[in-house]
């Protein structure tokens, strides 16, 4: 028994150490698979890193590569020549320089012709580059293509010859306002011109119809819309028999662009007029564009029907244009245009351009009610209105006009010193052509964009459904968010020209104030909105972009403040790095669309991963508005201070203060000057402090008694603090020494700073101007009601602030609130 104990015992034993070893290896072989599982995860993260780095070199070497080999083909002359475009294999130059020098220069049959109708009827002395050679090409019967800016003369380029050749010309103009101004011009000049569209009455059209095939031509220009030709049939054979009998001339079509899908206006009957060419392929046309790429034009071609074209491309600058590019205060930017119209335009015509027709009754009603006289102008007015309102613009009866895109395309008003747009283009294409607009007498004039972090996605969500609109969208944005780079460079690369910033001559705002931004590594601020999206994903959630801003400024839900890290960061440079980050990839566009409207949402981009790597980072440059900001509000500060001095200088040459009110009279100027040191405490750097000293001091009758009685009054403890305060002394500031330090701070720290935003600045301003109101009613009631017999003084010594530190969840609208109640109470011991 013990034998058989003992070995049953050695088996157990045997067992034990079986199963030790057993789990000993299992837990090894967990490690290991657990140490498997992270390297696998790690190497994979890096894999997809190097992935997207692989993809982001790639396309920059594309970039690169296209861009290389344009500027080798400008290097050669490609575009400084005129050429065919469009085939499916590379075209060959149907002519060379020389040719194009010969049409530049050498004389033709009509020549004298042409010269003396430049002169005699156009008022014009000498053509503009190009002009010449572009009215020989067609006046030759050649198929043209002219890329030309806005206000250069492309119409001329078509409206001479037919003044030079027998029958009419055909105009496909795509807008009822440029055919009006188009005809008014014409008129004035008598030159015979008319229309044919939806507002002509039927009297008009049976006029013009029986025009098109008289042999004496009553008209020169037939101006029709693409509409008119897609869908009258009477109008097409009215058209072949005028081709047959030789008095179709030339067919021009304006604003070429709008064929192509590429182009920023397309339209979609626009694709139906290759059946002009098709039908009358001896007629030359004409194709005119302010803004059109390579590609547009090639699509152009290919849908007009035209074979081999010529192309001729005018240089996209116009020098008498200053570009500038203004942040909104707030979503509704309309007292700022009506300031600016009315501190720099008076008595002058321009434009104001806006988003919707709503938005352009809107603001042309807020602009009259600021005496600016402004009328509204869109597609959905009556045509008479819109004539109407467009002659009295032409007239100089109203200063503005409000429009939405549906105005402008052609607008020969050669007056017009500004053009100003409440909200952001949908492309720099839309933006260069409506800017256009202005100083087209070559005279200097203004381009100005006001630019607002809302209008970015309100205007995505409108062009969600065009092929190319939410890339354009973002080349747009790029020009305004852009801080270091001349606005005409920007616009050069879009149009694939070579620009030299040295040409811009300070003509825009980035040029003329030199390096007034901040580069600012964002890498942590980035990796911190980006998990803020991250974890919205992670529960199922959609944000928009207001949503995130809010978020992470720490004014979200509850359930959101709990996870994520505030930002430090102003509103201002908050919403910069959220479309930062989405211009360059790590955000991306998220559409949802509901049977009413469309909503934009952001959702991680394609390089979000590459955060998770420590080595990587993300710098951005800012504008520099601190400084300027702080100046402002000191200002602001210092003014309201001066107001409350000479106030209290009134009350001692005019008033009389009974002794009772005397604590109440210092309580409140006191309450007065500390809550405006709060309120600028909020928006003013530490480094520029002020501190203030306010005085109330009573002037006794000279006698005795008054002297033992005022003596007996004041404790001890009480003169002393008074002698205290009569002997401090102004703290001397020195202010070029604070501005170094301010632009210092901005270098060393600029993640660390609190931008100030316009808004804020107009806010306090608004807030000083209420202040010094109320201050004044204390004064006249003061005035009226405290009269006594005994004279009373009410002086006030403004020195530098200690501190101007704001209360905590203390705001501008609660200083306001305080003051109010405090003038209240007031009025109440009054009365």
């Amino acid at each position: 028994m013990e034998l058989l104990q003992a070995s049953s015992n050695s088996v157990v034993i045997k067992d034990v150490i079986l199963i030790c070893d057993l789990e000993e290896q299992l837990h090894k072989m967990a490690t290991n698979i657990d140490d498997a599982q992270a390297e696998l995860d790690s190497v994979e993260a890096e894999l997809e890193m190097v992935e997207l780095q692989i993809s982001e070199l790639l396309e920059k070497q594309t970039k690169l590569s296209s861009r290389k080999n344009k500027l080798l083909q400008i290097l050669e002359g490609a575009c400084s020549s005129a050429q065919p475009s469009g085939s499916s294999k590379p075209p060959k130059p149907s002519f060379s320089k020389q040719d194009l020098q010969h049409y530049e220069e050498s004389d033709f049959s009509w020549s004298k012709e042409a010269q003396a109708k430049l002169c005699n009827v156009f008022q014009l002395s000498k053509f503009r580059p190009l002009q010449r050679a572009a009215i020989n090409f067609s006046m030759s019967g050649k198929d043209l293509f002219l890329v030309m800016p806005t206000g250069r003369g492309k119409s001329l380029c078509y409206q001479l010859p037919a003044l030079c050749s027998k029958g009419f010309t055909l105009v496909i103009a795509p807008l009822v306002s440029l055919m009006e101004d188009q005809l008014m011009y014409l008129q004035s000049i008598n030159v015979p011109a008319v229309t044919l569209n939806a507002s002509s009455t039927k009297q008009d059209s049976k006029q013009v119809l029986a025009g098109m095939t008289d042999k004496n031509s009553p008209f020169k220009l037939l101006y029709v819309t693409p509409e008119k030709i897609a869908k009258s049939k009477l109008l097409m054979s009215k058209l072949e028999k005028a081709y047959n009998m030789g008095l179709l001339a030339r067919i021009a079509v304006d604003e070429v662009h709008c064929c192509s899908q590429w182009g920023h206006d397309f339209r979609p009957d626009y694709k139906l007029l290759g059946i002009l060419k098709r039908q009358f392929p001896k007629v030359p046309l004409v194709g005119l564009t302010a803004t059109a790429t390579s590609n547009v034009l090639k699509d152009c071609q290919k849908i007009l029907c035209v074979q081999e074209p010529i192309t001729l491309t005018a240089p996209f600058n116009r020098p008498n244009l200053y570009y500038e590019v203004h942040l909104k205060h707030n979503e509704d930017c309309t007292h700022q245009i009506a300031e600016l119209i009315k501190e720099r335009y008076k008595n002058q015509s321009g434009i104001v351009y806006v988003f919707s027709q709503k938005d352009a009754e809107v603001v042309a009603t807020d602009l009259q009610k600021k005496n600016i006289l402004a009328q509204p102008y869109h597609a959905n007015m009556e045509p008479s209105d819109k004539s109407l309102v467009h002659q009295r613009w032409s007239s100089k009866k109203i200063q503005v006009v409000v429009a939405t895109v549906a105005f402008g395309m052609g607008i020969d008003k050669a007056d017009v010193r500004f053009v100003i747009h409440h909200t952001i283009s949908k492309s720099i294409e839309n933006y260069y052509q409506e800017s256009g607009r202005a100083g087209r007498d070559d005279g200097s004039a203004d381009c100005i964009v006001f630019f607002g972090f809302a209008d970015i996605f309100r205007i995505s969500t409108m062009v969600v459904m065009e092929n190319t609109g939410q890339q354009k969208l973002q080349n747009m944005v790029a020009y305004c968010q852009n801080v270091d780079r001349c606005r005409r460079a920007m616009m050069a690369i879009h149009f694939d020209e070579v620009w030299n910033d040295d040409e811009c001559n300070q003509m825009c705002d980035v040029c003329r104030h030199g390096n007034d931004y901040i580069t600012m590594d964002i890498t942590k601020h980035a990796r911190d909105v980006v998990t803020i999206v991250e974890m919205a994903s992670s529960m199922d959630e959609k944000l928009t972009p207001l949503k995130v801003c809010d978020a992470w400024m720490g004014k979200g839900p509850a359930k959101h403040r709990k996870t994520i890290k505030v930002t430090s960061l102003s509103r201002v440079e908050v919403e910069s790095v959220i479309i930062h980050l989405l211009l360059h990839g790590y955000f991306s566009e998220d559409f949802s669309f509901t049977p009413y409207t469309t909503h934009f949402y952001l959702k991680l981009g394609r390089k979000a991963a590459l955060l998770k790597n420590g080595n990587h980072s993300i710098t951005m440059k800012m504008r520099r508005v601190m400084s300027h900001a702080t100046d402002e509000t000191q200002e602001e500060v210092e003014t309201a201070l001066i107001d409350v001095s000479n106030m209290a200088l009134q009350r001692h040459n005019k008033t009389k203060i009974h002794k009772n009110h005397q604590n109440m009279e210092k309580r409140l100027v006191q309450n007065h000057i500390e809550s405006l040191a709060w309120e600028a405490g909020e928006y003013v750097k530490p480094t520029s402090v002020f501190e203030v000293d306010v005085e109330v001091n009573l002037v006794e009758e000279r006698n005795c008694a008054s002297e033992e009685e005022k003596g007996l009054k004041n404790s001890p403890e009480q003169q002393s603090s008074s002698l205290k305060r009569r002997q401090k002394q102004p703290l001397t500031q020195n202010c070029g020494a604070d501005a170094d330090q301010v632009k210092a701070d901005l270098v060393s720290a600029p993640s660390e700073l609190s931008i100030i935003s316009a808004a804020a600045v107009e806010e306090l301003h608004h807030l000083r101007s209420y202040y010094s109101k109320q201050l004044r009613r204390i004064n006249y009631i003061s005035h009226e009601h405290l009269q006594s017999s005994q004279p009373g003084m009410l002086t006030c010594m403004r020195e530098p602030f200690k501190s101007l530190r704001f209360p905590l969840k203390t705001t501008i609208a609660k200083g306001a609130r305080n003051l109010w109640t405090r003038v209240s109470m007031r009025r109440k011991l009054i009365q």
